[in-house]
């Protein structure tokens, strides 16, 4: 029996991708009418037995195009999953709903990795085993889970594969609390093109634009090919295209306010910010969902309190806030609440919930200097995504009070709670030495000049920690833990690493995008027996 399952999705808006893929003359792309992947090869055995099955059923019309692993999303998770399988000897078509490719990873800049070359040349000490054994601290999750295992072994080997392809990456010096004791972010090398657009290079003729995913097709349990409908452009082709492995690549879920608002209990108390690119509204979800996928870790949604709603865009959109860590940030009474530095992980966006909301305090110089600024993916050309304190203030009233008694006024604080931490938050400041959250001297800086103002921190939604339920190679599984044949996910759309063991998350989750990518197209084809 076959079975065309649509997942009730709608594209949202066109984001700020980039790269097109060639069209002829009738706007189809010719690569879809003939069936045939960049090399002019046609799909293996494996797709060639599903063809003739849905033949002898009389249940399909013919596919428009066919491959041994169909992907859907060209992102980083995507790129990297069709890329593996190209390596291994796969035909591959990666379908993207947008009219460009890259998706969020083209905003990625922090990757995590442990045991690198780049940390041995910076002098910096790591091992697999360091970083295992402090996984749990910094994550919540679960280190002796065999994708935590695997993906930790081999992180450095992920950012070599990428460099392989002409990119190269330096190591960020400073120690980020989310990442553990020693660093382990690394940037990619300025002047050379970012591994998402690398990975585009190499698939380019692989990549069909305008293609969105309305629905997975089923043939006697396993699945065989993607329904698809016009892009967000109006684009592109209907039809099915025949696969002999579906991978979900389609990244997270942050702005679906549905979804997030099942899984994050009282998070709909407070006005919604998104700080997950436009395309993260979950759609890959509802296919794997409507395969009988379970889904996993959706609790664990990467909440931040860092950022103030967009001078320019307006909410949901957010301007994040500069040396937020340097100054001093208090709760809805005027009480300190905190290390400011906390401010810059996501310890302080699951504390909000609870605590929300919180204000960020300067006096006059310090509001001088500040600068917020937009996010970028949501900027249009010619539009300046940062912004100066006073400008902000000429676009969003602030509270603003000559003395500390008139800004608690102003901001609704408790006057004698406010007077009080600001007092103990300046001796802090001048003796170097913090009593209440132990903050080093480097980022204490006093509060004196009037007027003082206070920004309100709104509480943003990035990750998506949570999403389709794998097993240790990639492939996805229903709620009893048994693979759903033909079926695999990678990225964002697995909560990176495909279960509870990821925790809360953590800075650079952008390698886990790649390496699963890696995994999911490496298994596929070795699965169709490449």
């Amino acid at each position: 029996m076959v079975l065309f399952l649509a997942a009730c999705t709608s594209p949202p808006d066109s984001g700020p991708l980039g790269g097109d893929s060639a069209r002829d003359s009738s706007g189809r792309d010719s690569a879809w009418e003939t069936g045939l992947d960049s090399a002019g090869d046609s799909a293996d055995s494996a797709g060639d037995s599903a063809a003739d099955s849905g033949a002898d059923t009389g249940g399909l019309p013919d596919p428009i195009a066919e491959a041994d692993v169909v992907v859907i999303g060209a992102g980083g998770s995507g790129l990297a999953t069709g890329v593996a399988a190209m390596q291994a000897g796969a035909s591959v078509i990666i379908l993207e709903r947008e009219a460009n490719h890259g998706g969020a990873s083209v905003h990625a800049g922090n990757f995590f990795a442990c045991g690198t070359h780049w940390q041995a040349d910076g002098g910096v000490t790591d091992s697999a085993e360091l970083c295992l054994s402090e996984w749990d601290d910094f994550t919540g999750g679960d280190a002796t889970a065999a994708a935590v295992q695997d993906f930790v072994n081999e992180s450095a080997a992920t950012l070599e594969w990428l460099a392989a392809f002409g990119g190269d990456f330096t190591l960020a010096t400073q120690v980020a609390p989310e990442t553990g004791t020693v660093p382990r972010i690394h940037l990619p090398a300025e002047g050379l093109e970012l591994p998402v657009n690398l990975l585009g290079e190499y698939a380019m003729d692989n990549i069909r634009t305008s293609a969105t995913a309305t629905g997975l097709v089923r043939e006697d349990g396993r699945v065989i090919g993607v329904d698809i409908g016009p892009g967000s452009d109006g684009g592109g082709q209907t039809g099915w295209i025949r696969a002999g492995a579906v991978v979900v690549a389609t990244g997270g879920f942050g702005r679906n306010d549905v979804r997030v608002a099942e899984n994050v209990p009282g998070i709909d108390n407070f006005p919604t910010f998104y700080e997950a690119t436009p395309g993260m509204d979950g759609n890959g979800l509802d296919l794997v969902e409507a395969m009988g996928g379970a889904l996993a870790n959706m609790d664990d949604v990467g909440l931040y309190a860092h950022a103030a709603a967009d001078a320019q865009l307006g909410a949901p959109e957010v301007m994040v806030i500069s040396n937020l860590d340097r100054t001093l940030v208090v709760d809805a009474t005027g009480k300190r609440v905190a290390d400011e530095r906390e401010f810059m992980t996501s310890i302080m966006g699951s504390r909000y919930i609870d605590e929300g909301p919180y204000y960020a305090i300067y006096d006059d110089t310090g509001w001088g200097v500040l600068q917020l600024s937009g996010r970028g993916f949501n900027y249009p050309d010619g539009v300046d995504m940062v912004l100066d304190g006073p400008t902000y203030e000429s676009l969003v009233p602030v509270p603003v009070g000559d003395t500390a008694a008139d800004l608690a006024t102003a901001a609704g604080f408790d006057s004698p709670t406010f007077e009080a931490a600001l007092s103990l938050y300046n001796e802090a400041a001048a003796s170097g030495v913090d009593t209440e959250f132990g903050k080093p001297e480097d980022y204490l800086q006093r509060i004196r000049t009037g007027p003082f103002r206070a920004i309100g921190i709104v509480l943003g939604r990035s990750k998506s920690f949570g999403g389709a339920a794998l097993d240790d190679e990639g492939r996805v599984i229903d709620e009893f833990g048994n693979t759903i044949p033909g079926l695999y996910a990678a990225g964002e759309a697995a909560g990176f690493l495909g279960g509870t063991w990821i925790g809360h998350g953590f800075n650079g989750t952008i390698t886990a995008v790649y390496w699963s990518g890696r995994r999911a197209g490496s298994t596929a084809a070795a699965d169709l027996g490449y």
